[in-house]
């Protein structure tokens, strides 16, 4: 799953190749580090490495390879966090937010042989990210003292994976692809609350973990249901598809939630404090598609976009989802 990223060994070590030009923008808008006129992130890569060092400090005592475990999966777009911290985290004066609190899964990050007939889920990878994800949100929680500030952990480049593994976003099979991400998605979630509880303590009641095990009902074994009930859960309700549009372009414009693919060179304006700018760009998917699974003579993209994606086929793949979020709406921020 390379894709054109590199990280080399060592902590801040990283070689990062933008994918679609848009990102490269939303990254200058957004998230670059500027202190008046002066550009403190020359490149992405130091953005990687502020964000990174400012994430692992707040767990003193873990292995230098906690935080090459953090670069590498940000650094590779598997995992987004809060748009706040990326912009800010490693600033001078940078206060970590204590309200509303998110990280996003980068869907399309965790697709292995694209456009092969052997494409699949990376689920171990999965699984992996998500628990960093939730550790470093629950290191944030506490670093606020504000440890029962509920959190959100959303998803970006559905329709990106399901076109890597060459399903009909529009059709059967892309229903049944969208269904097995968000199942993966929201099962890596249940395994790693329940990893966070046996090592910091759960964080709801026996009542409310039961309550949650009941959605995994068939697709649970009995001893992984028993583990969860022995252990508990770290946390509440998390899984959501909440709209996170900068940091769907920061991630090689991908997808943003479940949205449909966009299509081939589309224009975005991308609105920053310097004025706006506009760029043209095909996504992730689409870019990839024409590396590795365009065909001799295909001139398009044989699938469906957002101009062939009807109102009921978008419906269709949302009720898919749906039973495997946790929330439907935006989160409304708790006081801390």
């Amino acid at each position: 799953m390379d894709y054109g990223f590199r990280y080399r060994a060592g902590v801040h070590a990283t070689t990062t190749s933008f994918v679609d030009p848009v990102a490269v923008e939303a990254w200058d808008a957004w998230f670059r580090w500027r202190e008046g006129h002066e550009l403190r992130d020359l490149t992405i890569d130091a953005t990687w490495s502020r964000v990174t060092g400012a994430l692992s400090a707040l767990a003193s005592g873990l292995p230098v390879q906690h935080e090459q475990q953090i670069g590498d999966a940000i650094s590779s777009w598997r995992l987004l966090p809060d748009e706040r911290i990326l912009a800010g985290a490693g600033t001078r004066g940078f206060v970590w937010p204590s309200r509303g609190l998110s990280a996003t899964i980068n869907l399309a990050r965790f697709v292995s042989l694209p456009f092969t007939q052997r494409a699949s889920f990376h689920v171990e990878a999965l699984a992996a990210t998500v628990l960093l994800a939730l550790r470093l949100m629950d290191d944030v929680r506490d670093a606020t003292g504000c440890s029962e500030a509920p959190l959100r952990l959303g998803m970006v480049g559905l329709a990106d994976a399901v076109a890597l593994l060459g399903a009909n976003y529009a059709g059967v099979s892309g229903l049944i692809a969208a269904e097995e991400a968000a199942r993966l998605f929201a099962t890596a979630t249940l395994a790693a609350s329940r990893q966070l509880a046996r090592e910091r303590g759960a964080g709801i009641d026996r009542e409310n973990t039961q309550r949650a095990l009941h959605r995994f009902e068939g697709h649970l074994s009995a001893d992984e249901q028993r583990a969860v009930l022995r252990d508990g859960l770290r946390f509440g309700p998390l899984t959501s598809a909440d709209s996170q549009p900068r940091l769907a372009l920061l991630a090689n414009n991908v997808a943003n939630a479940l949205e449909p693919l966009r299509g081939e060179r589309q224009t975005y304006e991308i609105k920053g404090p310097h004025g706006a700018r506009h760029v043209i760009g095909s996504g992730f998917a689409l870019t990839l598609w024409r590396q590795l699974g365009a065909r001799a003579g295909e001139d398009t993209y044989p699938l469906p976009t957002a101009a062939t994606t009807t109102a009921e086929d978008q419906s269709r793949i949302e009720a898919a989802v749906r039973p495997w979020l946790d929330h439907a709406a935006h989160l409304v921020p708790a006081e801390c």
